[in-house]
């Protein structure tokens, strides 16, 4: 039996010390996909019932393999999660999309969401999301939505009514606004338990064109610090009067000799004709379309020189509007010869990190292929 018992003890101890040297293994392993991340937590602060609120968590794909994320999860259903790229491509970026639900759950509530990659190794991600929900204020809309406006204009008012469903006394004091926004507040009714304010925000001429995701800060005299603060979400597209996507132009990996094809496509408010286009080298061709349209599409072709490196450069394409007729595209790629890679990369054996490589600048989320 003593002997039994000491194989026993012996056999287990041989399996635990395997359970800790894999576990010692995996651990660092999972660096790699968090090096990718800028942050891995975010307070969604005091939210109220119906509110729209969302944060994003960009990451980016730093090494030459291609990164493939599995699967996005979270633990509690107050946050509900989405992906908007799966397949990223050198120095491509993507965002972990995660969404408050203030409609189906009230109080403090937290979630951990889960980023699984099955590419170029198995790792796994989390991220943590906080909030509080409160029962006694509603907004309605959830948000204030501005659509797509053109740079230059100011927008249609947009409004958000908010109301408390518990205090007759209750007031909004101050409202804090971007600076390209213009925000009011008035008070709409006053009754027995129950107080609404209207909020209206119209965005400035002088909006930058891009997209919007901002948030209007309400300050009010609620007894409770914690709960003084309220913000309504704020989002919406200022439209250049031309814009071009995708901006960069990624051209990625490439051996010497190797030919890509790539497509801009060039957008405004009017129709247009293209009337030139400057390009880095020679070892780009376009092919302009020659009638005029609101939308129109450049095919670029590159063949890789002999000489490795980096590949930088800018188009420059001319257009027949009066203003704002000329945009400009970074490019960006890699040339190697056969199995090298570029000198700031590595190719990575299974259970170790890909080593990062230098990054150009970022990257647009667009599938280019």
């Amino acid at each position: 039996m003593e002997w039994k018992s000491i194989r026993l003890l012996a056999s287990g101890l041989a399996s635990l010390s395997v359970l800790i040297l894999a576990c010692g293994r995996t651990a660092p392993a999972q660096e790699w996909a968090r090096k990718m991340f800028d942050h891995f937590s975010h307070d969604f602060g005091v939210l109220v019932r119906g509110q729209k609120a969302e944060h994003r968590f960009t990451f980016r794909n730093l090494y030459v393999e291609d990164v493939e994320v599995e699967s996005v999860t979270s633990t509690c259903g107050c946050t509900v999660v989405d992906i908007t790229k799966r397949l990223l491509k050198t120095h491509e970026t993507s965002e972990i999309i995660a969404r408050a639900n203030t409609v189906q759950f009230l109080g403090r509530k937290e979630a951990t969401v889960r980023v699984r990659f099955r590419k170029p190794f198995p790792a796994e991600v989390q991220l943590h999301c906080y909030m509080y929900i409160r029962s006694d204020v509603v907004f309605e809309p959830g948000q204030i939505s501005f659509g797509t406006v053109i740079a230059g204009k100011e927008s249609p008012a947009v409004s958000v009514t908010a109301t408390h469903l518990a205090r007759s006394d209750w007031q909004i004091l101050e409202l804090r606004a971007p600076s390209y926004m213009h925000a009011t507040f008035k008070e709409l009714s006053r009754q027995v338990g129950r107080t609404s304010y209207q909020i209206v925000a119209r965005l400035r001429p002088e909006t930058p064109p891009g997209y919007i995701r901002d948030n209007i800060m309400l300050v009010t005299n609620d007894p409770d610090p914690r709960l003084r603060t309220l913000t309504v979400q704020v989002e919406g597209i200022v439209s250049p009067p031309l814009s071009v996507r995708p901006s960069p132009l990624l051209l990625g990996v490439l051996t010497p000799g190797q030919k890509v094809l790539r497509k801009l496509v060039i957008q405004a408010q009017e129709s247009f004709r293209l009337t030139g286009v400057e390009l880095p080298s020679e070892a780009f061709i376009a092919a302009l379309p020659e009638e005029a349209n609101r939308l129109q599409v450049v095919v670029i072709e590159f063949t890789a020189p002999n000489t490795p490196g980096k590949i930088t450069g800018v188009i420059r394409l001319k257009t027949d509007l009066a203003t704002d007729g000329v945009v400009e595209v970074p490019v960006t790629g890699h040339i190697v010869t056969g199995e090298e890679k570029p000198a700031d990369t590595s190719t990575e054996k299974p259970n170790s990190a890909p080593a990062a490589s230098s990054p150009p600048g970022t990257s647009t989320v667009t599938d280019q292929s």
